[in-house]
């Protein structure tokens, strides 16, 4: 698969929502941000996610803000994991401080490169879970990330309750 572009529906089981939460929390704790990345499988036009991947990570606290640096040897673990349980990783979480929203960091040093996947940024550390009213959804698109509203966020991502 090329693109993600022509998936209509991206289907979250309830477990990987929960165990991402716990993890965006337990960062949230110590006051850092983290990457959790989603892969699975497509059958037709939806991705079925399957796994949940916490890379290791090392978040920074700048007097800028906060970041994430995800190591290249990490990445190629990642890939090569992916590689050999064909999956392909369609969706990055990460969490902010506040706000839900995609800074110029996450524009220009996604982990999930593939058009039509997703970026969803989960605010206050991730309090209110992936689920939380104000998750922020963006779709990578050919002139990069594109916000989507609640109502099209909606349709797209069905997260298991």
């Amino acid at each position: 698969m090329k693109t993600f572009e022509l998936i209509q529906r991206f289907v979250i089981p309830r477990n990987i929502c929960d165990e991402t939460d716990e993890q965006l929390r337990g960062a949230g704790r110590n006051g850092v941000e983290l990457f959790v990345l989603w892969s699975g499988t497509v059958a037709r036009d939806v991705f079925y996610v399957r796994t949940m991947h916490v890379p290791r990570q090392t978040g920074y606290r700048l007097p800028e803000g906060l970041c994430i640096r995800v190591e290249g040897d990490e990445l190629h673990r990642l890939n090569l994991w992916l590689f050999e349980n064909n999956e392909l990783l369609a969706v990055q979480v990460h969490s902010h401080p506040t706000e839900a929203y995609h800074s110029n960091t996450d524009d220009d040093f996604p982990i999930v490169t593939t058009r039509g996947g997703l970026s969803l940024v989960v605010p206050d550390f991730g309090r209110t879970g992936v689920r939380g009213p104000r998750t922020a959804l963006y779709r990578l698109g050919v002139s990069g990330w594109d916000e989507l509203t609640p109502n099209e966020a909606q349709v797209l991502l069905q997260l298991e309750s």
